[in-house]
C-alpha cells in the first residue's frame, strides 16, 4: 500500500487542483474517522480507506465529469497502484452508477456501484463535501433529488449507504 504522502504527491503530478487536493484530503479524513468507528463492528482496512479517500478524485485532473472514476481508475491502474483503490476511485461516483446510466454515458461495461465497506465509506463521505464544506445528510439527499429526480436509482442507492452507515457518520 502506498503512503499518505504518495498519494498527494500524486494527485499534484497528474495534475489536481489545490481545490481537488483539498476536497480529497477532507475526505479522506472523513472517511478514516468513519472507517475508525466502522471498526469497531466489522473488519476494514484503514490503510485501504485513507489512501482511497485521497485518490478518489484524482480523474478529475483531466475531467470533472461523471467519467472521473473511471479515468481516474486508469489512471491507478496504469501507475501499478492497488487494484483496491482504483476500484474505490471507480465506484465513488455519486451513490454508484446504474446500469441504465452505464449506457446513457456509454462507460466500458463493468460495475459501478460500490460494494466493499471500504469502497462504500469513501463513496458516502465524498458525497458529504459540497463546494469546500462538510454538510448535512439532509442536504446530501436535496441534492441527490434535485440533480437526479427522486425516482432515480441513485436517490435508493444513497438512503442504503445511509442506512448501513448513518450510526457511524
Amino acid at each position: 500500500m502506498i503512503s499518505r504522502e504518495y498519494a498527494i504527491l500524486l494527485l499534484k503530478t497528474e495534475g489536481c487542483s489545490d481545490n481537488i487536493i483539498t476536497h480529497c484530503i477532507d475526505v479522506s479524513t472523513y472517511a478514516l474517522d468513519i472507517g475508525k468507528k466502522v471498526s469497531r463492528d466489522h473488519e476494514v482496512d484503514l490503510n485501504l480507506i485513507e489512501i482511497g479517500g485521497l485518490l478518489h478524485d484524482i480523474g478529475r485532473s483531466k475531467i470533472n465529469g461523471i467519467l472521473h472514476g473511471v479515468i481516474g481508475a486508469d489512471i491507478l491502474r496504469n501507475k501499478g497502484i492497488d487494484e483496491k483503490i482504483a476500484l474505490i476511485c471507480e465506484r465513488h461516483v455519486g451513490s454508484g452508477i446504474s446500469n441504465g446510466d452505464i449506457e446513457k454515458f456509454k462507460l466500458p461495461q463493468r460495475k459501478y456501484v460500490p460494494e466493499t465497506l471500504e469502497e462504500k465509506i469513501v463513496c458516502h463521505a465524498d458525497n458529504f463535501f459540497i463546494n469546500g464544506e462538510k454538510v448535512s445528510f439532509e442536504m446530501v439527499y436535496e441534492r441527490f433529488i434535485n440533480e437526479f429526480g427522486k425516482d432515480h436509482p441513485s436517490i435508493q442507492r444513497l438512503i442504503l449507504l445511509q442506512k448501513d452507515l448513518g450510526k457511524y457518520l
